[in-house]
Parts: structure tokens; C-alpha cells; sequence
């Protein structure tokens, strides 16, 4: 049989764990996009490339693969074409992320059974590592995102349980910034009203950012934050969001008058 059968994953959400970590690496290393590409596709189609068994036109190569015994040639314009089926992996998506982390197990990947507060300080962390790239905070949003099974949460030590993650590999750090960056692109698409007034272009005041989500939800009432940062984090969200679709219709029906 002369078939070669390739399979890869679609979507960043259908790449599993070894895949999530090669990926994450590959991000790391500073590739071209094309190159990143290529690594990216015969890692997770499983092609490999073999020296060639005589000279071959530029760009051609001979691979092999488990669906087929022998060696074969992929001609450069369709290895092209074929490597574009992981352009995917270059947008921010939902990712399934890594289980387990020392012990620490990952929130819901949509946080559906996280807290208010614990969204918020991850929010917090996200903000402060991409302003400043240091690896503290990104270790704090690990400590947010994994939890161990006997700890409960409390914000207080988070920096004190973010040290277990201090020494473990890039690629898995950067695997779960990956993970929060897709969640992040996903939480507009259900809550459209909410963000439709933000533009990623601003300069954000990460304090008043926060700030101001948890008083859209107290009217100003600051007694209500301790209940209110202990409500699941899509209650919180939802509310804000039907808040914010009712100050539009309002701002509709007065221009209209």
C-alpha cells in the first residue's frame, strides 16, 4: 500500500499533553514562523525526514512514517501546503492544560470552578509578567491556576505555594501562559458587551482594571466584596455582562430620543 496516513490535531484544545509541551518548547526557541511550522507539523504527524538515497532538487526531501514501510518523497510545494495545516497553533485558542504540576492539579480549563478572586489575581499576575517578563509573576499565576488536592484557596499564599514552581522546566511554565492567554481570547467571544469597549491597545491600569470590575458588581457598597469574591467566576462575569448590555440599550434608547 502506497497511502501515507498523517493525522494531526486541529485545534490547540485536541493537542495532548506531550504535544501541548513540544509546542510550548518550540515557542520558546525564537523560530521563523516557517520553521516553526515545519518542526511544529512532523512532530505531530509523526513524519520524519531520512537521508536521501541520491541527489534531489532543492527543497525535496525523503521521509518515512509508521503508515508505510518504505521511505517516499514529498515534493517542496506540497510539503508547503501541507505544513499550513498547523498555522493554528499560531492563534491564541483554549488549550487543555497539563493535569498535574508538582503535585498541583489545574483548574477547570474554562475556570469554571474557580472563584472571582482567584480570576482577578490571575488577571493580576498575567498583567504584571507581560509588563515585565518576570518570572515571579508567572510563577504566581501558576500557584493561582494549580492547586494541591489538601490546599484550600487563599489568596494570601500564593506567592508563599508559587515557590514549588519555581524550578520547574520553561516549557511547562509557558504551557500554562498558554493555556491563560486562550482563556483570556475566549472570555470576550461569551461576554461580548462587556469587553466591546476595550481595545488591546491601551495602556491598562491593571489596579483600576480590577478595581473597577469589583465595583460594577458592589454599587459602591465595598461590604458586599468579601461575598462577592467568593461567587464562581462565570456568575461574576454573566452579571457584569448583562450589566453592561443594559447600560448599551439604555445609551441606544437616548440617542434615539
Amino acid at each position: 500500500m502506497n497511502e501515507v496516513r498523517l493525522k494531526i490535531p486541529t485545534q490547540l484544545v485536541k493537542l495532548t499533553q506531550k504535544q501541548l509541551l513540544f509546542v510550548s518548547g518550540l515557542f520558546m526557541m525564537g523560530y521563523s514562523e516557517n520553521e516553526f511550522l515545519v518542526k511544529a507539523f512532523l512532530f505531530l504527524s509523526g513524519l520524519k525526514i531520512v537521508e536521501p538515497h541520491g541527489k534531489l532538487k532543492k527543497g525535496v526531501h525523503w521521509y518515512k512514517h509508521k503508515s508505510r514501510r518504505k521511505p517516499f518523497i514529498i515534493d517542496a510545494i506540497v510539503f508547503a501546503v501541507m505544513i499550513n495545516k498547523c498555522r493554528f497553533l499560531l492563534q491564541p485558542g483554549e488549550i487543555t492544560p497539563l493535569k498535574w504540576i508538582k503535585l498541583a492539579r489545574a483548574r477547570h480549563f474554562r475556570l469554571y470552578n474557580a472563584s472571582f478572586e482567584e480570576y482577578l489575581m490571575a488577571e493580576n499576575y498575567y498583567f504584571a509578567y507581560i509588563d515585565t517578563k518576570e518570572e515571579k509573576h508567572l510563577d504566581n499565576l501558576i500557584s493561582v491556576l494549580y492547586r494541591r488536592p489538601w490546599h484550600r484557596w487563599n489568596a494570601e499564599k500564593i506567592r508563599k505555594r508559587a515557590a514549588i514552581f519555581k524550578n520547574i522546566d520553561a516549557e511547562v511554565k509557558n504551557a500554562v501562559f498558554m493555556w491563560y492567554i486562550g482563556f483570556r481570547a475566549m472570555v470576550p467571544q461569551r461576554c461580548p458587551n462587556l469587553f466591546s469597549g476595550k481595545k488591546s491597545s491601551e495602556k491598562l491600569n491593571i489596579s483600576e482594571y480590577i478595581n473597577g470590575m469589583v465595583h460594577q458588581l458592589n454599587n459602591g457598597n465595598i461590604t458586599l466584596n468579601k461575598k462577592l469574591l467568593k461567587q464562581p467566576v462565570w456568575d461574576a462575569l454573566n452579571e457584569m455582562e448583562m450589566r453592561a448590555l443594559d447600560a448599551i440599550n439604555m445609551e441606544k434608547k437616548a440617542n434615539n430620543k
